[in-house]
């Protein structure tokens, strides 16, 4: 029997779960949510509607860089608010480069697509992004010269569950050791963080992204042949609160996979 333990509050989070978080993004009526630190380092399309911030955080010691990506929808909130704990790590070893807010006009609008479409469908392998945006975030992630990059996500069903949906589920690129890393990082959470009473909540691991779809991942895949991963948790019978502390774990352990190590505490 494998062991699990019951997340924080478990019991509660599943009670909880057929409510939503009012955490703000912008929206009317709600706050912003306000980590303390640290603050950015640069901004992408500073003096646009688009300018968002992006993080850098340093390790003490020298490794691999990884970019963790948030809000390239803007209404998949659980990834937003992971992104933006993420910005609060201390590293031991390494880069972590996070944008927390990808599509800054869909986060405000909390809509899954901003001024131009949907920006996880601007990258296609091969060819220049298509919007100004796209381009953009590109150049930036380029910048950064990745080791590993994540696109923190979520959807509404469970994959192999709701036919149209894929939440629970990590979907690696057929680069490097990236699915290898998925499926160590799905067996971990859902051994010490999915509870026992949610079997249908266990992670999966995805199709391998073969660099043929115009995502971001794809493009990281199939452009830069680097490791990359898309993390989807479901929003199905989960509020953003308990969304934001999965996709945190998963993000921990996809990224340790790749050498990247926190100095201390929770995601």
């Amino acid at each position: 029997m494998r062991r699990r333990q019951f997340i924080r509050g478990g019991a509660a989070a599943a009670g909880t779960a057929l409510g939503v978080s009012a955490v703000g993004f912008g929206s009317p009526g709600t706050t912003e949510a306000a980590p303390s630190t640290p603050g950015p380092s640069d901004t992408i399309m500073p003096g646009t509607a688009h300018e968002t911030p992006v993080y850098v955080i340093e390790g003490a010691e020298s490794g691999p860089t990884a970019v963790a990506v948030g809000g390239i929808h803007g209404d998949e909130r659980s990834g937003i608010l992971a992104a933006d704990r993420l910005r609060e790590w201390d590293l031991a070893a390494g880069r972590l480069v996070v944008i927390p807010r990808a599509n800054r006009v869909a986060v405000e609008r909390d809509t899954r697509e901003g001024e131009h479409g949907d920006l996880n469908r601007q990258f296609t392998p091969g060819r220049e992004p298509a919007t100004e945006l796209a381009r953009a975030l590109w150049d930036r992630i380029v910048e950064a010269d990745p080791d590993v990059l994540t696109t923190l996500q979520s959807s509404k069903g469970l994959y192999g569950t709701h036919p149209d949906f894929v939440g629970q589920a990590v979907f690696p690129t057929a680069a490097g050791d990236a699915v290898t890393v998925a499926e160590t990082a799905t067996a971990t959470v859902n051994d010490a963080a999915v509870p026992w009473y949610m079997p249908f909540h266990d992670f999966r691991v995805g199709h391998p992204l073969s660099g043929d779809a115009p995502l971001l991942s794809h493009k990281v895949g199939g452009d830069l042949g680097e490791p990359a991963h898309i993390v989807e948790v479901t929003e199905y019978l989960l509020d953003d609160e308990a969304g934001a502390r999965w996709t945190g774990r998963l993000a921990t352990e996809l990224l340790a996979g790749h050498g990247l190590e926190r100095a201390g505490g929770d995601a």
